[in-house]
């Protein structure tokens, strides 16, 4: 998918920006698998034929057949058919295909990653751990492709345009036209006739030899990278969730994706669709038909004279200017001649096309909403203390707490495809905590605090919260360094580290996990909340305050002043729902935390001065509630005009 870049979006370094399309590499290239292999025998012998010559641009990396069938998890080439796979995600023109994408070593790590994220679809056994597979195989995209995030769309190329009427024949001229929003079936028609009319000139003015591989690189490159926006039609995400705002816009995506789509094509029949990651055999059969009568066009195009070889050489901008046409900067469809033309080569692979949605203000089907954007929200704990040390004794001290406050954040847990990692807030709150008691049975303190304890060590108290959850790169909030820098130096950068950063850091292990009963994630480093202790009231403890000549006179009382942090390091949420725009949670975490004293003077005896504490530490658990409120309009709501 393609959303729109946004400044508070990347400052806020936890959108995903845009790095996947309808269908995953895997799936993109088994349904061009599958629309070479149902070519009949004489376009096939005509297509590998130009195969063979495209081969010997590169042959090292293209593999002997367009059509390699299963290459297992270690491909060592690439056939044609992960052309379309490539295209639109790991590269934004043709040109880019052949000259810097297909050459490069890291495009054979692309297909590797795409060939084990299939296997371990195949092998999820529920839900959980198909988003698993997904949300991994998205990091290990980014690692092998650099550049992966930061080919932000600013369009919706991927999507169809919203429908208005029942017209299949005036739906696709306004998807072509000049000056219309880029979109998956303008893209293909734009790119297909591109690769038209190089194959007519290729057939009727024939290159030197020694031009001839390269010539028929082109010719493929572009038809594979049309190939790309043609099977994107066949996704159900990309049929109905085409407008709306980024939040509506990819829950609607994700939903229909999933879920399935129930509605027809242009020629009347009822058809299911599903989507990125969720394919069913009937997508792939539906959507390689489709990929078939387009190859069928390119061989025929082939010979000179062909009736839309020649049509395709007069349809618009230059086939060398389409070469080298950006997807994913390009926000319009560019000039077309002649598109009155295409309906008798055309009608019947329209036809065959899913009808899209209609769009904002007409009668729509259900809308979505994910958690993306800014939040407030509010939270309750109870937490559990063990600690030992400061005060003045070593002695094991059980505590608790209750807190509540609330928070302001930002939420993007739906672009990186893991719970927790993608969230980011600040918040302020109230503490009370227990008093501290310790037993007493022999040494110096006995004697003045009593074998029974009354008077507490450090008595219940009060104080003001404040705390911070943030994501980081290597170490902990660099981003908050690092993204005011890159916002200024390299907004590139600053989506790859950004995204890097949200989905669990530089080194991933901080993402987190579907268990079956919620989910589990490690998160040292990324969350940290300050309790200030003596300033809401006074808190009176009884501690060491001077040279113990005299034992009995060697405790006192000081008033304590100190800060008490908290580091979680491991979050299980057992229970999370998400209704339009309100989350609400439970969350327990286990974690570190120490109490360090400020300057504490004595109270009693008078002429002490200030007591000498160190610090206390503890672990916790911590049981708590979270609530939180997104922001924005009810797409879901939108009445028709």
């Amino acid at each position: 998918m393609r959303f729109s870049s946004r400044p508070w979006l990347a400052l806020t370094l936890a959108a995903l920006p845009g790095a996947a399309s309808a269908w995953i590499y895997p799936e993109h290239r088994d349904i061009a698998v599958a629309g070479v292999q149902k070519l009949p025998p004489a376009e096939r012998a005509a297509f590998d034929a130009l195969w063979g010559e495209a081969r010997k641009a590169l042959p090292e990396r293209l593999c002997p057949s367009p059509s390699e069938g299963d290459q297992g998890t270690k491909p060592t080439c690439l056939d044609f058919a992960a052309v379309p796979a490539m295209s639109g995600d790991h590269s934004c023109s043709p040109k880019e295909v052949a000259e810097q994408t297909l050459p490069s070593d890291w495009i054979l790590d692309v297909a590797r990653v795409a060939a084990e994220t299939q296997v371990a679809l195949d092998k999820a056994r529920d839900r959980n751990q198909s988003l698993n597979a997904i949300a991994t195989s998205n990091l290990a995209l980014q690692a092998a492709d650099p550049a992966y995030v930061s080919r932000a769309g600013a369009n919706n190329a991927h999507f169809l345009l919203p429908r208005v009427n029942n017209d299949g024949a005036a739906y696709t001229r306004n998807a072509v036209k000049e000056g219309a929003p880029l979109n998956a079936l303008g893209m293909y028609l734009q790119y297909h006739m591109a690769a038209l009319e190089l194959a007519q000139r290729y057939a009727t003015t024939p290159p030197p030899p020694g031009e001839r591989p390269a010539a028929a690189l082109r010719i493929l490159v572009t038809e594979g990278y049309a190939l790309h926006w043609l099977e994107d039609i066949y996704a159900a995400g990309h049929v109905v969730g085409t407008w709306g705002s980024d939040a509506w816009r990819k829950g609607t995506h994700d939903y229909y994706n999933e879920f399935g789509y129930d509605g027809v094509t242009w020629g009347g029949e009822a058809i299911i669709l599903f989507g990125d990651s969720f394919m069913r055999d009937a997508d792939r059969l539906r959507a390689s038909d489709a990929v078939k009568r387009s190859l069928e066009q390119l061989v025929s195009a082939l010979r000179p004279g062909d009736d839309l070889g020649v049509l395709a050489i007069g349809f618009g901008r230059p086939a060398a200017q389409i070469f080298g046409f950006d997807s994913c900067r390009e926000e319009v469809q560019p000039s077309v001649a002649g598109a009155d033309g295409l309906a008798r080569h055309f009608t019947p692979m329209i036809q065959a096309m899913p009808v899209p949605g209609r769009g904002e203000g007409d009668v729509h089907l259900p809308r979505f909403r994910e958690e993306l954007g800014p939040f407030i929200g509010a939270f309750a704990s109870a937490t559990g203390n063990i600690g030992w040390g400061g005060f003045g004794t070593d002695t094991a001290q059980f505590f608790g707490s209750l807190s509540a406050g609330v928070r302001l954040g930002f939420g993007a847990e739906s672009l990186t495809g893991s719970v927790g990692t993608g969230l980011a807030f600040v918040d302020a709150g109230i503490t009370m905590q227990s008093a501290q008691t310790e037993s007493c049975d022999a040494g110096p303190a006995c004697s003045v605090l009593g074998s029974s304890a009354f008077f507490p060590r450090v008595p219940a108290r009060t104080g003001l919260r404040l705390g911070i959850r943030m994501p980081f790169y290597l170490i902990p909030f660099d981003m908050l360094l690092l993204g005011p820098v890159l916002a200024v130096a390299s907004p590139s950068a600053l989506s790859s580290v950004g995204v890097a950063a949200a989905s669990g850091g530089l080194i991933p292990f901080e993402r987190s996990f579907g268990i079956g009963i919620g989910t589990l994630q490690f998160v040292a480093g990324r969350e940290v909340d300050a309790v200030l202790y003596g300033y809401l009231s006074d808190v009176v403890v009884l501690t060491p305050v001077g040279p113990p000549p005299d034992p009995e006179s060697a405790f006192g009382a000081a008033q304590l002043k100190s800060i008490s942090l908290s580091f979680p390091i491991l979050e299980w949420t057992p229970f999370r729902t998400f209704a339009t725009q309100l989350v609400f949670a439970t969350v327990v975490q286990f974690g570190f935390g120490v109490e360090i004293p400020f300057t504490s003077p004595v109270v009693f005896p008078e002429g002490y001065g200030n007591a000498t504490l160190s610090p206390s530490y503890n672990f916790y658990l911590r049981g708590q509630f979270d609530g939180r409120y997104f922001f924005g309009s009810r797409d879901d709501l939108v009445a028709p005009r």
